[in-house]
């Protein structure tokens, strides 16, 4: 058995221990917090009755009248309250990841071109990196209110400064014997950033991509529970507020899959970016 067939198998024997240890303890402590609403939601509860209350937070639209326009709660719009509240925390998402990216790493080659450069960018980021992520929430809730684009931008600032970081640090690990070859064939500065380092630093880049989803959702999550009005955090915050603790459960159960998938799906992506490696 290979390595990797026996690392999967032992992931799936540890999920299911979980979701059965998760069952064994919605059978034991069969408090609630309101009429219906347990403390513990077994399996049966999260994909029955609570999956059905999430059409409450279909807004409408496409032909089908929301829960609130006085139609039933159905599977049918919880599907579709699902799919439109993750397309939103998704787009926040990947729209901040996307420009923190670019400034993170723009900014890096920036302080590792000259000296400068580095005078000119490392005050400040040293300054940006000390302060904490989830601290700066509600200033950036007064700066940008509830719009899109406060959420953007906050997601953009927690993964730049992890771009920042790695990359700079993997500029700076570039092995100097690959520069002085460069050199001597006579490239130039900008050739060699091109030719040498950018590929060089790719694998770096990608450890700094799955510690950026990280950040990028914690960031994403923290933005929506300041007022917005859709998206995943919207429903969890909502559902805090009247005690659900069944549907807060079964997001958080929701966005442990998405970024599941989306963990394995960059790891196969940079691994083949990478394969030149081994």
């Amino acid at each position: 058995m290979t390595r990797n067939k026996r690392d999967t198998i032992i992931g799936i024997v540890t999920l299911a221990c979980l979701v059965l240890a998760w069952q064994a303890l919605s059978i034991r402590f069969r408090y609630e917090i309101a009429p219906g609403v347990p403390m513990v939601p077994g399996w049966q509860v999260v994909f029955t009755s609570t999956l059905k209350s999430l059409s409450l937070y279909w807004p409408g639209g496409l032909g089908v009248q929301s829960v609130a326009e006085g139609a039933e709660p159905t599977y049918g719009r919880a599907l579709l309250a699902i799919l439109y509240h993750s397309g939103a925390t998704f787009a926040r998402l990947a729209c901040g990841m996307v420009l923190g990216m670019l400034l993170g790493t723009l900014l890096a080659l920036v302080a590792s071109w000259s000296k400068w450069g580095q005078r000119i960018v490392n005050g400040p980021m040293l300054f940006i990196r000390a302060l904490p992520l989830l601290a700066m929430i509600p200033l950036f809730q007064l700066w940008f209110g509830l719009s899109f684009l406060g959420g953007v931008v906050f997601v953009a600032y927690g993964v730049g400064v992890i771009f920042f970081t790695a990359v700079l640090n993997a500029v700076t690990n570039v092995d100097r014997v690959y520069l002085d070859n460069a050199r001597t064939f006579g490239a130039s500065k900008g050739h060699i950033y091109r030719s040498v380092i950018l590929p060089s630093i790719l694998p770096e880049f990608g450890s700094a991509m799955m510690l950026a989803l990280g950040t990028g959702w914690a960031a994403v999550m923290g933005a929506e529970f300041l007022g917005a009005q859709s998206g995943l955090g919207y429903i969890i915050v909502y559902s805090q507020s009247f005690g659900y603790l069944d549907r807060m459960f079964l997001i958080a159960c929701l966005i442990v899959v998405y970024v599941t998938v989306i963990f394995m799906a960059f790891r196969k992506l940079f691994d083949h970016l990478t394969r030149w490696k081994y």
